[in-house]
């Protein structure tokens, strides 16, 4: 197997990532190099994860450990990965939340696909939820609030030979990209943070002609939402919200701005129905948006609801 970049974002949630850790270790194949990021966490992770670094390379494991100074997001750790990634010559890097569970081959056949066929610029498995649920078999950019969907979220898994598929964007729960796309374009937009960043750097590479592919025959499992508090949090409806509009601004079509009009501004008195915390983030984040502000950690630290 070609040699991939395993990136495996740490924030304040060790025991997630130590798990996610032993899966790899269970997978593991020669040309895998896993890089653990642990994004400024003011916990013990740094010292547990050094820990599970080190027992993971007495199994066998090509591991390291990156410590980062400050949370710099998703898309900052991830990009600290991708430029590790180059540093090592991995042709591919993974990139991968930590609330995965991975089985043993779940790599293989993402790479191989790539391998076969250039025009692959990303690719994703079937990702499921604990209980067998889709939580997403791609994405796409689709008229509906937050102006994009999970393919078949909430259904039942496809038939594994349902595809490949192309899809408009990969997950960044688990995708796999061509190292050399992702640093040439500069890897994920830091002024995400988190949250759209998937999705805007899968569009820059489809414009390089290279497809963003589903492959229904590989599944991992997602527990969802941790780092953002689920679904329904007042974070994930500010930086959706948010970054929506940053997406629109840069590359919105009179489709897409229609739906965030349709779907989510004009439907913000529908959701102050549903508490007045939901339509505040909400309300806020489109608001900040149309601002043109960057995500930050502040965000966070203002609208991440107590564990």
């Amino acid at each position: 197997m070609a040699e991939v970049a395993a990136l495996l974002l740490n924030w304040q949630q060790p025991a997630l990532t130590e798990r996610c850790l032993q899966d790899l270790v269970e997978c593991a194949t020669a040309g895998l190099r896993v890089v653990v990021i642990d994004n400024g966490s003011l916990d013990d992770s740094p010292q547990r994860l050094a820990k599970a670094v080190a027992s993971a390379r007495t199994k066998g494991l090509d591991a390291e450990l990156l410590r980062l100074g400050d949370n710099t997001g998703f898309t900052g750790g991830m990009n600290a990965g991708f430029r590790r990634a180059a540093e090592t010559g991995c042709e591919f890097s993974l990139v991968l939340n930590n609330d995965m569970r991975l089985g043993k081959g779940f790599l293989e056949p993402l790479v191989e696909a790539m391998q076969n066929d250039p025009r692959i610029g990303a690719i994703t498995p079937t990702v499921v939820y604990p209980d067998g649920r889709v939580w997403a078999q791609g994405g796409r950019l689709a008229f509906c609030p937050n102006g994009l969907r999970l393919c078949g979220h909430g259904e039942r898994p496809a038939p594994i030979n349902a595809g490949p598929e192309a899809v408009d964007f990969a997950p960044g729960a688990c995708a796999l990209f061509r190292t050399a796309d992702v640093t040439d374009l500069g890897g994920f937009d830091d002024r995400y943070f988190m949250y759209w960043e998937d999705v805007e750097l899968c569009r820059r590479i489809a414009l390089l002609g290279k497809r963003i592919v589903w492959l229904p025959w590989v599944r991992v499992t997602h527990l969802g939402g941790v780092s953002g508090g689920g679904g329904a949090s007042q974070l994930r409806k500010f930086l959706m919200a948010k970054n929506s509009v940053r997406y629109l601004r840069s590359h919105g079509s009179l489709r897409g701005w229609a739906a965030l009009l349709l779907g989510d501004v004009l439907s913000l008195p529908l959701l102050l129905l549903r508490g007045s915390k939901s339509f505040t983030a909400k309300a806020s984040g489109l608001l900040a948006g149309f601002r043109g502000s960057a995500s930050t950690a502040a965000d966070v630290a203002r609208w991440r609801q107590p564990s």
